[in-house]
């Protein structure tokens, strides 16, 4: 198994992750749509890379991914080309008629000569485009799901660019859409992205805009699991270790993603090609420390720019000097909180806003 590390894990470099597969089929044999959470680089991509390449049958996925998109129109444009260029609605036309027919008539609306659309009347309004796309779908020809990686960045992007309006509006369009009588029972999405969502659209709107999707969470790798994946990711490079420094390397990384795997796994290559010789706890400590390396800093870089993104000013100072706390010391308490609050806002200022008190609350590492 190859190590794809800072890339999404496709073919043989992608770890079966079956429980998340098999929870992400069973909700949408319900005819629901999917909110993938996970926090960054735990293999929500690789994951919607997989099944879209791998499907069940009945299922056709289209991968669109979405991060720098900032308006509404431009958003559903994206979905409509990911589309019509997708592998599963070629499959479709094929076999359906209709699907073909609808197609070819969209497209002849819808013309484009080098990548530059000719529109006869005005802008192209890519939301009726998509209804009317999926007009032409019916519900006995499978199931066909829209997996839309950064969803969340898109919101934020159109909530910096054109304002809490905007934002809200594109929250509720999309799930007018997911209604749609066109849409519902025959089209399904699922939206994933490296920011949380609900935090996001609670931030802009009411979390009812999005209390039609079911939640499918992506776990660390279980112990067995992450032992097995470290092996294999060491044994592609020639390296073998015992299971007691398997389990020795997967206590020093703590939290079992398949990212903080595929990093530690690299720095042991590293050190046992550097050192040229077998590799024991020193040699795995050495590792660890090497993870830190300058080398490793554009796998580390996107973590600040999210946090970057997402809060500004005496924001940005406060939460990353919280994270930097718990960081060194494993949790911190409402006191600390506190005073960090009062030193980046200043008494009275908005750091407060739904804070519960001085008391001594704990926020856990890696919640």
């Amino acid at each position: 198994m190859k190590n794809s590390l800072g890339n999404p894990a496709r073919g043989e470099a992608f770890y079966p992750r079956e429980t998340e597969v098999r929870k992400i089929y069973r909700v949408l044999e319900k005819g629901t749509s999917i909110y993938l959470s996970a926090p960054r680089r735990v293999g929500k991509t690789s994951i919607l890379k997989h099944i879209e390449e791998f499907p069940k049958e009945g299922y056709y996925f289209v991968y669109v991914i979405t991060e720098s998109v900032d308006s509404e129109n431009e958003f559903f444009k994206v979905i409509f080309e990911a589309l019509i260029r997708s592998e599963a609605i070629g499959k479709l036309s094929k076999l359906h008629d209709s699907i073909k027919n609808g197609l070819e008539a969209i497209l002849g609306r819808v013309k484009t000569v080098y990548n530059v659309e000719i529109r006869e009347k005005g802008e192209t309004d890519y939301y009726q485009i998509l209804v009317e796309l999926f007009e032409n779908v019916k519900e006995e020809f499978g199931h066909v799901v829209i997996l839309i990686d950064e969803f969340p960045q898109t919101i934020q992007n159109i909530l910096n660019k054109e304002g809490q309006g905007a934002a809200q509006h594109f929250i509720q369009r999309n799930r007018e859409l997911r209604h749609n009588k066109h849409v519902i029972d025959k089209i399904h999405f699922i939206y994933t992205g490296s920011m949380s969502l609900y935090p996001l659209v609670k931030k802009v709107t009411e979390l009812t805009a999005v209390n039609d999707l079911r939640t499918v969470e992506v776990n660390p790798l279980s112990e067995v699991d992450a032992q097995d994946f470290l092996s294999k990711l060491l044994v592609s490079d020639g390296v073998i270790l015992k299971d007691d420094l398997i389990h020795y390397a997967l206590i020093k990384m703590g939290w079992l993603i398949p990212f903080h795997l595929q990093l530690i796994a690299q720095e042991i290559i590293e050190v046992y090609e550097t050192n040229g010789e077998s590799i024991d706890e020193k040699a795995i400590d050495q590792a660890f420390e090497q993870i830190v390396h300058s080398r490793n800093k554009p796998q580390f870089e996107p973590y600040f720019a999210r946090l970057k993104t997402l809060f500004k000013g005496s924001e940005y100072a406060f939460v990353s000097e919280v994270l930097q706390y718990i960081a060194l010391n494993d949790f911190i308490i409402g006191d600390v909180l506190y005073d960090i609050g009062v030193k980046a806002f200043g008494r009275g200022g908005e750091a407060y806003n739904g804070y519960p008190g001085r008391g001594r609350v704990s926020l856990q590492k890696r919640r």
